[in-house]
């Protein structure tokens, strides 16, 4: 699968109805760990609109991406390492704001130069996919197949 098909996999959960959050996990562990992928979307659900709907918050296209690194590389005991899920979602939490210039839901929201905020979000979702679809793979991580 490519960088393209990613978004567009984003792209399509987001126009079924999923949020952000949901979009984003939901397509990055369809492609990395499949048999995760109902319990990404289950657990990214409260992050949608920057954490249930306020605005406030982080955007949930970059919460739902860090929900789906910690399913890949994140730690279940104290003495597991967490250096891996913090070096990937660190990376990609700064190549989102290298490419969005915020993090924070209402200000990306404010940025957009359309009042069709829907389709907006939508694109900035898909191609936040991409960008940790991109990351994963140069960080070794591999397509699996469900």
């Amino acid at each position: 699968m490519s960088r393209i098909q990613v978004k567009q996999l984003a792209l399509a959960h987001s126009e079924s109805g999923l949020h952000c959050a949901e979009s984003v996990a939901s397509a990055i562990t369809q492609l990395f760990c499949p048999e995760q992928t109902e319990i990404a979307c289950r657990m990214a659900t409260g992050f949608g609109g920057g954490l249930a709907g306020s605005r406030q918050e982080a955007c949930g296209a970059l919460t739902g991406g860090v929900l789906a690194i910690g399913l890949l590389c994140g730690r279940t005991t104290p003495e597991q390492g967490r250096e891996t899920a913090y070096r990937i979602s660190a990376a990609y939490r700064e190549r989102f704001i290298a490419r969005f210039d915020a993090s924070i839901c209402q200000t990306l929201r404010d940025s957009f130069s359309t009042d069709d905020t829907r389709t907006a979000c939508r694109s900035l979702t898909a191609e936040a996919a991409g960008m940790l679809y991109d990351i994963l793979q140069e960080h070794g991580y591999l397509l699996k197949t469900a």
